[in-house]
């Protein structure tokens, strides 16, 4: 009886991964094969130069290296927009220090009090 069950069960899952899709990883800039293995390798390269960074950010130098025109490249090194701060960088507050500490001088606003 276990037995019967055992086997059913197997079945079972066999049908079930029939059905069920494998995981095809996403390939947003339609790298070929021999450039998703150029791009792995060139990865774990990164990631043992650099052990502190994470990964994603790796991922990410790459593909923008790769997709982007070597002028834009060229453009944004002689402006030196990697040096000022990012579009989405948030300014600092001002109760905060340069270092981002807080500035226990700074001016205090206190929500005033309903009567």
């Amino acid at each position: 009886m276990a037995e019967d069950m055992r086997t059913s069960e197997l079945s079972e899952l066999s049908h079930a991964s029939d059905i069920i899709p494998r995981h095809t990883p996403s390939n947003p800039y339609n790298y070929s094969g021999a450039q998703l293995a150029e791009r792995k390798k060139c990865l774990k390269d990164l990631a043992e130069i650099y052990p502190n960074l994470p990964f994603a950010w790796l991922e990410m130098a790459y593909d923008f290296e790769k997709n982007t025109p070597r002028e834009e490249i060229q453009k944004i090194i002689d402006n030196k927009s990697w040096e000022k701060p990012g579009k989405f960088t948030l300014p600092s507050p001002p109760q905060c220090n340069s270092n981002g500490m807080w500035n226990a001088d700074a001016p205090r606003e206190y929500p005033s009090e309903a009567n």
